[in-house]
Formats: structure tokens, C-alpha cells, sequence
């Protein structure tokens, strides 16, 4: 047996941090390579690949360019051990690829030209969708054998757990965000990275009609050509690429037969977990075209006592705006907001965005 369990345990307690500091999670990658003898360690959904939903060690970045560019994230042939991960926790390549399979298809050709050998697909719980830790070994080592199997099953049982941290996390963030929408009386629809809905506003919800509406949990209409226009403009802010899409530029005008037209406004939530985790990655803010009163910056800053800066903040997340929003607006870093926002917080009292908007709703201080 190569796996070497003490560095093994070492590794797994770091994914516990991992889940606090994404960032880390390459190094857990690096940690669970050296303890186990392997090539290279990624995580990876077994449902839908993209680029940004991916970690991996740096000795398996050059492989997934192409895996990507080449159109194996589509074709990948380890899904044929999906059966098997499920209901085992683990599939070694020996169980579901014939010797003359491994040794002649085209994806473990590709595979080998960059050093990746044998592997073992390690199940990780999440909830709709099956992700997988994978260990990949060298060309010149063995197949994973069941005693490293046994043991590896565990170590899926214990980075499942951090993966459930981190998706707690931002579930909670998220719903954060929603009360603070909820509070500033945005219309928003929470979308995850498969475009499902994740949450919805009660304003959203009185929006909702022939033209607009959810079902299934999917955001659509029944007017021929909207439905498919929303989902291609959720699918764009989902790619890393959207900025550049000049066909998705600004609103999505949906015309109503009784009422004025809604404008549907689709972005990118931003936030430092990975994608793979991420609760939702999107909102679609919708706009009835009624001009809200704004919070005057001057007033907010006279009545609690605010620095400008401070003032101006507050002002833009009563307009339910998202803080990373706000920095991108403003031109400052997203932790000199952060920084701004907990001085509010001292100041006025509160704890949550959710209060602040409340807060600022209840003094009526417009324009």
C-alpha cells in the first residue's frame, strides 16, 4: 500500500479549513497527492464541467485545457464508473474499463500524453449532483488496490463533509442577500450554475405572469422566444467569457398585454468559492419600470453619523445592491467595502445588510 496515512489524516483536516478558505483548496489537492503516491487530485462534478468548476493541482492544469478545448469534459469516459461510485463510494479504473479499453481509447491516449495513468474516482456527498474527488497516478504506477480503495472511501466521507461546509456557507450568503432584497423590495431570482432557480423574492413573485414565471424550477415564459432568450443569458453570465458577449449586452425587455414591460437584468454573483459549491451563481433582477425613491447619501450620512463614503455605501445596498457590485461601481477593492460596511454596522447598530435596509427604509430619507 503507497498511502502514507498519517500525511493522509493531515491533508483531510486541512479541507476543513478549505471550506472556510477556498483558496486552500489547492493545497489540500497537493497534500492528498503526496500522501497517496498520486500523479495529480481534482474535484470535479460528475453531472456538468466547466473550466471554472474544476480544481485541480498545477500538474493537471495542462491536461485539462485540453480536456476542455478537445470536448472531453462531455465524452469523459471515467462517467462509465458513475454507477459504480455511487453505490460503492469509489471506482478504480479496473473495475469498469476492459485492459484493452484503457490501453487503446482515444481519452487515455490523451490521458498519457500527459502523464496520467491509473485512477480512482472518490464520491463525495452533495445535494443534487454526484461530485468526485479523483486521484490520477503515473503512467509506470498500479491500479489502486482495495485496501487503498477501503481507506479512500473514508477520506470521500471526510472531504464530503468540508464540501457540505462550504456549500452551507454560501447558502447562507445567499440568504443574506435575499433578505436584503426582500427588504429593498428588489425583484430577483436566484439562479444555481445549472440555471435552476435557488430563490425568489416575494417582489419577483408579483411580477410573475404568462410572460414570466417559474416552473420546474426554471425562470421562463410561455411567449415563444422568451424562454429560450432567458436561459441563453443565464447560461452567458455563467461562462467566464460573458463580458466579451456583446449579443447578452444590457436588459432583456419583456412586453405585457395588460401592464408596462418588464426589463430583466441577468448578472453574475460574485464571492470567493468555487463555483462547484456555490448555492447560486446569478440573479436575474427584474424591473417593472416604477421609479423607486432613492436613499439620499447627504441625509443618511446627517442622521446616523456616517462618513461619505460610508453614506454612499449604505445608500447603494438599500438599492439591493451586492457589495462586489458596489466596489465594481465605485472603482475601490471589495475589501475596502467590506472594511466600510462593518463600520456601518458599529455605527448604526446592526448586524446583517438585511437590518441596515431596514433600517434606512424606516427613516425615509429620499431625495
Amino acid at each position: 500500500m503507497r498511502l502514507n496515512l498519517e500525511k493522509l489524516d493531515q491533508a483531510l483536516d486541512r479541507s476543513v479549513e478549505a471550506a472556510l478558505d477556498p483558496a486552500l483548496w489547492p493545497d489540500v489537492l497537493d497534500r492528498v497527492v503526496s500522501a497517496t503516491g498520486s500523479f495529480g487530485a481534482n474535484i470535479i462534478s460528475t453531472i456538468s464541467r466547466s473550466p471554472d468548476t474544476v480544481i485541480s493541482t498545477d500538474s493537471l492544469k495542462p491536461a485539462f485545457a485540453q480536456y476542455f478545448a478537445d470536448g472531453w469534459h462531455i465524452n469523459d469516459y471515467r462517467l462509465n464508473g458513475v454507477p459504480l461510485l455511487q453505490r460503492k463510494g469509489t471506482a478504480r479504473e479496473q473495475e469498469y474499463a476492459p485492459r484493452d479499453e484503457f490501453e487503446r481509447h482515444d481519452f487515455y491516449r490523451y490521458q498519457a500524453k500527459y502523464g496520467i495513468g491509473k485512477s480512482c474516482l472518490i464520491g463525495l456527498s452533495a445535494p443534487g449532483e454526484l461530485v468526485a474527488l479523483a486521484l490520477h497516478r503515473k503512467l509506470d504506477s498500479d491500479f489502486y488496490s482495495d485496501e487503498e480503495a477501503d481507506i479512500l472511501q473514508r477520506v470521500g466521507q471526510r472531504v464530503g463533509a468540508s464540501v457540505a461546509i462550504a456549500r452551507a456557507m454560501s447558502n447562507s450568503k445567499v440568504s443574506g442577500m435575499v433578505e436584503a432584497f426582500t427588504m429593498a423590495g428588489a425583484a430577483a431570482v436566484f439562479f444555481d450554475r445549472f440555471c435552476r432557480v435557488a430563490a425568489v423574492t416575494a417582489a419577483a413573485e408579483k411580477c410573475f405572469g404568462k410572460e414570466l414565471d417559474v416552473a420546474d424550477g426554471q425562470f421562463q415564459s410561455h411567449i415563444p422566444g422568451i424562454r429560450a432568450a432567458i436561459q441563453n443569458r443565464m447560461q452567458a453570465v455563467i461562462d467566464k467569457r460573458w463580458l466579451g458577449m456583446k449579443a447578452f449586452s444590457g436588459p432583456l425587455v419583456v412586453r405585457r398585454l395588460n401592464a408596462g414591460p418588464l426589463s430583466v437584468h441577468v448578472q453574475r454573483l460574485g464571492g470567493h468559492l468555487p463555483d462547484l459549491f456555490a448555492h447560486s451563481v446569478g440573479v436575474c433582477l427584474i424591473d417593472g419600470g416604477e421609479q423607486k425613491p432613492k436613499q439620499a447619501p447627504q441625509h443618511i450620512r446627517k442622521l446616523l453619523g456616517l462618513t461619505a463614503s460610508e453614506a454612499a455605501i449604505a445608500a447603494l445596498i438599500s438599492q439591493g445592491m451586492t457589495l462586489r457590485e458596489i466596489a465594481d461601481r465605485k472603482g475601490i477593492a471589495y475589501e475596502t467595502v467590506r472594511a466600510h460596511l462593518r463600520s456601518i454596522f458599529g455605527k448604526t447598530g446592526t448586524k446583517r445588510q438585511a437590518e441596515l435596509v431596514t433600517l434606512l427604509n424606516h427613516l425615509n430619507v429620499m431625495q
